[in-house]
């Protein structure tokens, strides 16, 4: 990630920098992937019923299949062929988040009597904020490394 100050001054030259970091990228897409995953959330209990745990996982199970392809093509541009061990490492991670955020969900809004959207972002900021940024970036997509071969005549 580039900290450096943009080139351009102005409000286009911060935009261009903001859109050239990988985190403002991630951090997009995870607000797509929220908007998505609160729609979903409100869907699976007000509609269909169901607890608000249940429909917290329903969201989120929904919004971080849009994020993982989001961040996989948007935010961090890896175009790899190797879907699969990239999925399976973003599987667990948001699988181990998902119940914590549950947990968090449940504990906010069945217990505290929080408002059910209230306690899902919140539990949403508490979760996939930077733990989960970082997770990406140094886990789920790493960074290439270029490989220097060796010719020997």
């Amino acid at each position: 990630m580039r900290l450096a100050r943009p080139k351009q001054p102005g409000a286009l030259g911060w935009a261009r920098w903001a859109y050239d970091s990988w985190a403002t990228r991630s951090l997009a897409a995870g607000a797509m992937a929220t908007a998505l995953d609160v729609m979903v959330l409100l869907f699976c209990v007000l509609r269909l019923k169901w607890s608000n745990p249940a429909g917290a996982m329903a969201g989120v199970a929904v919004g971080a299949t849009f994020a993982f392809f989001a961040n996989r093509h948007f935010a961090f541009r890896d175009h790899h062929p190797q879907l699969v061990p990239q999925a399976a490492k973003f599987i667990a991670a948001t699988a181990m988040a998902m119940v914590v955020h549950a947990l968090v969900v449940w504990w906010l809004a069945d217990r505290l009597g929080m408002p059910v959207v209230i306690a899902k972002l919140i539990a949403d900021v508490a979760v996939f904020s930077v733990g989960q940024l970082l997770i990406l970036r140094y886990l789920v997509f790493p960074r290439r490394v270029a490989v220097r071969r060796r010719f020997t005549v």
